[in-house]
């Protein structure tokens, strides 16, 4: 009779190796599935409010809302015809709720636009354009 063949691993090494395993490839799942839902030729945003900070300069909130409760906003800053994506926040919508949520831009005296955004629940966000010399205008 011919001895049975031990197997590789013991049983109990296949249950503390399986979840590194699996883990890693579910984790991985999901940033594939979060960030293809993201991707603008799938979801675009829609143009929202627009305010005014200076002579021929805006600042425009756009929104969308691709994944499950997940919010997705996007600051641009229009200078005559020219656009420039200023910040984004992705946060769950309840986030974004009326009185939970309020942004505001202002133009400095170094021409300038910069952007304070403030969700209850979740620290201050401030983006800045940058100034004349750093945006490569002389």
């Amino acid at each position: 009779m011919s001895e049975a063949e031990k197997p590789f691993l013991p049983s109990w090494a296949r249950y503390v190796i399986l979840p590194g395993l699996v883990g890693p490839a579910l984790i991985l799942g999901f940033i594939f599935v979060n960030e293809t839902a993201h991707d603008e030729s799938r979801c675009p945003f829609i143009q929202g409010e627009t305010r005014s900070v200076g002579p021929d300069i805006r600042v425009r909130e756009d929104t969308r809302n691709c994944l499950w409760d997940v919010e997705d906003h996007r600051f641009s800053v229009i200078r005559g015809d020219q656009e420039r994506v200023l910040g984004r926040r992705r946060f769950r919508a309840e986030a974004f709720a009326p009185g939970r949520y309020v942004w505001n831009a202002e133009l400095s005296s170094e021409d300038e636009v910069r952007l304070v955004i403030k969700n209850t629940g979740h620290g201050d966000a401030t983006f800045r354009e940058g100034k004349p010399s750093e945006r490569g205008i002389k």
